[in-house]
């Protein structure tokens, strides 16, 4: 048995006892079967892939409860924002895509991320951002990054991954509303 099946038994052993707490806090959070089902299994692929964070001895029910509760937060307001963001596009009159709307569209067959399957006026609105910002949102909201990975892999802290994401989210969302906020092509003569 080599380290990472053995690894992943003793994750089983230890977690699997406690799905069906999870399944019913995840009801009690959601009120419907299919999605506390989706949250249960984000939950539990969150904490396999943070099981070697996880301090044996420690309150494991706990931790994985925390987890839940984060992952359900997360959905809240990633969908809460989605929907402000498609109320304002429909009050601009604009057919604009959201980023994680967009997601499955623009993740390449090798994993990566490949921003062709975007819309032109948010791959224009992308691509007027500063760099520094473009690679947060493209990290975050294509890649599904976490801050800390953000962070990681930018070499800067969290609170800055944090501020650029706000003010790259603010600046895209600006660009897609504001009809002069988009620069018109230019036609041949």
């Amino acid at each position: 048995m080599n380290l990472q099946s053995g690894r992943r038994a003793h994750f089983m052993n230890e977690t699997a006892p406690l799905i069906d707490g999870l399944y019913a806090s995840a009801r009690r959070l959601t009120g419907a079967g299919d999605t506390a089902d989706d949250l249960v299994q984000d939950t539990m692929l969150l904490a396999w892939q943070s099981w070697e964070r996880f301090t044996e001895g420690t309150n494991l029910r706990g931790w994985l409860h925390r987890i839940q509760i984060n992952v359900y937060i997360t959905g809240y307001r990633r969908a809460r924002r989605e929907r402000l963001a498609r109320d304002r596009a429909g009050e601009a009159g604009l057919a604009m895509m959201t980023l994680t709307d967009a997601q499955e569209a623009v993740t390449a067959p090798d994993g990566g991320i490949q921003r062709s399957g975007l819309g032109p006026m948010l791959r224009a609105a992308l691509d007027g951002l500063p760099t520094e910002f473009r690679e947060v949102v493209v990290m975050a909201d294509l890649g599904e990054m976490s801050y800390r990975d953000i962070a990681d892999s930018l070499g800067c802290p969290m609170g800055t991954v944090m501020s650029r994401l706000h003010r790259a989210r603010r600046s895209l969302a600006r660009s897609l509303t504001e009809p002069t906020a988009v620069v018109p092509e230019r036609r041949a003569a």
